[in-house]
């Protein structure tokens, strides 16, 4: 998809520190401007066809000597937006490799792959036999005893899905920061159910909360639950009925 424009939060800013509208799309920041410590980024990509998506960094400033020196300490996966720290800490000549280092690696690679078939064979013969069928289709006990019954399939996990996709901005413990990524936990707001489940779906234009529609009804379901049950919050549970009707 074309990009159209990117907005940049750092922090807690309520509004982008920079907004890129043409290629390319790439942010560099000098940590020497910043204070030293964990800083957040945000970054938020609109797209032509009028979608969006959002990626967080996590980067660290520290003095190293006479200057800063930054390092990212958590990158999103597939960020169309590239992110640079300027380190010049961190600049210098080019250490070339050592070729003897190089010329084991094969030799260490064929022991690893030597050593995992000789433990997959040996374990693989100890395994269980697998069971006996019956005539008419029917798995015949074993001696051990009676074949138990299969695992019920597991619920959406609501507490793991809202640390993956929302605890970076609103925090695991759900306090935000303010202003950008308002607190949940004690916010009144959430006792509006509908409220909460269309955020959620179609985020807030021209903040840094972005749509995730992408998401299935069970799952945006089991993350406003979470939210809503959870750090004092008594505002109830929703069910994923809730949730399709609001997405229509």
């Amino acid at each position: 998809m074309d990009i159209s424009r990117v907005e940049v939060f750092l922090d807690n800013m309520d509004q982008p520190f920079t907004v890129l509208e043409n290629p390319p799309f790439k942010v560099q920041l000098d940590p020497s401007e910043l204070a030293e410590g964990e800083h957040y980024l945000v970054v938020v990509t609109y797209y032509q066809d009028g979608s969006s998506d959002h990626h967080e960094y996590v980067f660290e400033v520290k003095r190293k000597g006479p200057v800063f020196a930054g390092h990212i300490a958590r990158a999103p996966l597939m960020s169309p937006v590239e992110v640079e720290l300027l380190d010049a800490a961190e600049t210098g000549p080019l250490v070339r490799p050592r070729p003897v280092f190089y010329a084991a690696l094969p030799i260490l690679l064929f022991l690893l792959i030597a050593g995992v078939a000789t433990w997959l064979g040996y374990y693989g013969e100890t395994s269980p036999q697998n069971p006996k069928i019956a005539p008419g289709g029917v798995v015949a006990a074993s001696a051990a005893g009676p074949a138990k019954a299969a695992p019920a399939p597991a619920t959406v996990d609501g507490k793991a899905l809202f640390e993956q996709y929302c605890a970076s901005c609103h925090q695991p413990d759900g306090r935000g920061m303010p202003p950008t990524f308002p607190a949940l936990a004690g916010n009144a707001k959430l006792a509006d159910a509908a409220y909460v489940i269309k955020t959620v779906l179609f985020g807030k234009p021209g903040t840094a909360m972005p749509p995730f529609k992408k998401l299935s009804d069970e799952e945006i379901a089991a993350i406003v639950s979470y939210v809503r049950t959870t750090w004092g919050n008594d505002f109830g549970a929703v069910t994923p009925e809730d949730v399709a009707r609001l997405r229509e």
